[in-house]
């Protein structure tokens, strides 16, 4: 194996990480916000929109992401382009388009379905009696929720909230399909040369791991930090 093949990659392999990072992070926020709204609507079943995102959640949850990535290439610049026609502008080609958006808007809508069921099991974990009890002593429905009811649900749902990043740091991969140039696909353009394709995969194997490890150990510390929440929800 040709290490100093590996250490000339290191260089031209940041910005690849930047993007991967960006990737990750954007689609973790979105989706986990939209994922505890996903939650909140189920577990108080509104009447249609519980119904309308159990099959949303469903779907997300069966189709791979690669299949929602070109569909959300190829299907927003195309509305794009016929509300510019039907509005006498001018129509920007939808190819080559390698806009960081579309892997980010993919990945958030893919992910928002598995964080539900992580957010709408951990929800319903918590002892509905602490509810009542906040009310009993003058506390709202909200400041109970904000105040009680979210921290330790958040407690709960942590160690798998850090599993679906780990799980979103893996699939930016899928980004390439895109046009963006993350990790793996800033690794295969640097090894097309010279067919190094050994040390290139070796380095995205380190990389990968170096992510995986640094996140894991932050959300264990995080875990920690939140722990006193969880006496609560043995009270």
């Amino acid at each position: 194996m040709n290490f100093e093949f590996i250490a000339s990659m290191l260089p031209a392999m940041l910005p690849a990480v930047k993007n991967t990072l960006i990737i990750t992070v954007f689609s973790a926020f979105f989706g986990w916000i939209f994922g505890i709204v996903i939650a909140l609507i189920r577990i108080n079943r509104i009447k249609g929109l519980s119904r309308l995102f159990a099959v949303y959640v469903s779907f997300m949850r069966s189709v791979p992401l690669v299949i929602i990535m070109f569909f959300i290439y190829y299907a927003i610049p195309t509305f794009i382009a016929y509300y510019r026609f039907e509005h006498g502008l001018s129509v920007a080609s939808v190819a080559g388009n390698k806009s960081i958006i579309y892997p980010i808007i993919a990945m958030s809508i893919s992910e928002a379905a598995f964080a539900s069921e992580t957010f709408r099991s951990s929800l319903l974990a918590i002892p509905h009696g602490q509810l009542e009890s906040a009310k009993s002593i003058g506390m709202t429905t909200l400041q109970a929720c904000f105040r009680i009811i979210f921290p330790q649900a958040f407690v709960i749902a942590l160690p798998n909230m850090g599993g679906l990043f780990i799980g979103l740091i893996k699939n930016s991969t899928l980004a390439y399909y895109s046009g963006v140039v993350e990790i793996t696909g800033m690794a295969y353009t640097l090894a097309s040369p010279s067919y190094q394709f050994l040390e290139a995969f070796f380095l995205i194997a380190v990389i990968y791991e170096t992510l995986s490890f640094v996140f894991s150990k932050l959300f264990r510390t995080f875990e920690q930090k939140m722990s006193k929440y969880k006496k609560g929800i043995a009270l």
